[in-house]
């Protein structure tokens, strides 16, 4: 795919989302839906969230998904007692949280390993000063042909685009670390467009993708790919 910055997809003249509630209600169902359709796959999760959504976990047991979701200890030890709870108990899902710092070394370390991703799916911190290096290292971690999920796209800083109570508060902090051009760029953006798409030839798999949420397909063949 072109790297062009006059890719429709990433025109920032598309319409911005208005109710943050339906855009997530939209997120869920498309994750929900790429899920349904791959059975048996491995999922992981760099971001876990602060809320359980019951619904993406029975999808996850019902259908034989091995799962792994990072994030901070303290979310996961969360998860993990909430599953507990809700009567879901399966040794496929794992969670693995960072004490401190990012979740960058637990995908270091699962690199170590040599595992390796039908579907991985980005939701962390929005800033690139986080996420471009989660992103590089989550590369290493996909199988041939595997799909690799993004949302909030456009979300910027600095900028109008629609957040949360979470996604409030590392506005704040991130907006102290960046001029007011770097705050009001959309970070996520530079991450897909900028490096993922040239430097490790990924192409935008457009019936699963829209400005704010982008899915995006792994080379079948290249140097960093297992098979």
């Amino acid at each position: 795919m072109s790297t062009d910055l006059h890719d429709p997809l990433f025109n920032p003249s598309n319409r911005l989302p208005n109710n943050y509630r339906a855009y997530r209600r939209m997120v869920n169902t498309r994750l929900l839906q790429i899920l349904r359709g791959n059975p048996g796959c491995r999922f992981l999760e760099i971001g876990v969230g602060p809320i359980l959504r019951r619904e993406l976990f029975r999808t996850i047991d019902d259908n034989c998904i091995e799962y792994v979701g990072l994030d901070l200890e303290h979310v996961c030890a969360k998860r993990r007692a909430d599953l507990a709870a809700a009567g879901i108990a399966n040794r496929d899902i794992r969670f693995l949280g960072n004490v401190v710092g990012t979740y960058l070394f637990n995908l270091i370390r699962l690199a170590r390993h040599q595992e390796t991703f039908d579907i991985i799916y980005l939701d962390g911190n929005h800033s690139i000063y986080v996420d471009l290096a989660a992103a590089i290292a989550a590369v290493r971690l996909l199988k041939p042909s595997a799909l690799f999920l993004f949302d909030d796209v456009r979300f910027a800083f600095g900028g109008r685009h629609i957040i949360n109570a979470s996604t409030q508060y590392a506005k704040r902090e991130q907006t102290e670390q960046l001029t007011e051009d770097e705050a009001n760029e959309p970070h996520v953006t530079i991450i897909i467009r900028d490096y993922l798409i040239p430097l490790f030839g990924f192409e935008v798999e457009r019936s699963l993708s829209d400005p704010d949420w982008v899915a995006l397909r792994a080379p079948k063949f290249t140097p960093w790919i297992r098979t």
